[in-house]
């Protein structure tokens, strides 16, 4: 399945919840913590002061990606995974942290949503890296998922009822084993198997 690319960059941005909460932890304001933290009431009416210096992005950035991260599960739910692969080879293989890490990075370099011009730079630079994500159909291998015991595979299968081998890569709430057959479907080029009971067999 083509992703649509509003829903693909809601998954990317699902990626970057725990950057998001990095940046908004570097948002707050120590001082007004110092004083006491209000009543979430006294905030919202705006009689008492917020103790982040920036809560409309610091909180609309934690917001938009936890919607982020609900659609990459709303997707991974919804999928259908009705076309029947054997697989030959399984190898279980780290998810690629190289592009995932460095805007992590990029947020300690005095990065806050004071400064304009650097989070526009920054804007840019993540605009890229989803781009080529995208176009690269890689953009559901979320390293997030792991903590949620998702599972990335590399493997070779057959399709039922055929001979000729594939290459591919499979994420997988269960462990992939050689000699068994899978219930998968696809988001982009990456195939997913939910492991719900009945999808894998001899």
């Amino acid at each position: 399945m083509q992703l649509r690319i509003l829903i693909a960059a809601a998954i990317y941005l699902g990626s970057y919840l725990p950057l998001s909460l990095i940046l908004l932890a570097q948002d707050i304001d120590l001082e007004s913590v110092k004083r006491g933290i209000c009543p979430v009431w006294s905030i919202i009416t705006l009689s008492c002061a917020s103790p982040f210096k920036n809560p409309f992005w610091s909180l609309g950035a934690v917001a938009v990606c936890a919607m982020g991260m609900a659609a990459t599960f709303v997707a991974l739910r919804a999928l259908r995974t009705t076309q029947r692969v054997k697989v030959i080879e399984s190898k279980h293989i780290p998810a690629d942290l190289i592009n995932y890490v460095i805007p992590y990075v990029v947020s300690f370099i005095s990065l806050d949503f004071e400064q304009g011009a650097k989070l526009i730079g920054f804007a840019v630079f993540l605009s890229w890296i989803f781009w080529i994500t995208y176009r690269s159909g890689q953009i559901v291998l979320n390293p997030v998922l792991a903590a949620f015991g998702w599972k990335l595979f590399e493997v070779k299968y057959v399709h039922h009822g055929a001979t000729a081998i594939f290459v591919g890569r499979m994420l997988s709430k269960v462990d992939i084993e050689p000699d068994r057959t899978y219930l998968q479907g696809h988001l982009q080029d990456v195939m997913v198997v939910r492991g719900n009971k009945g999808d894998a067999s001899r």
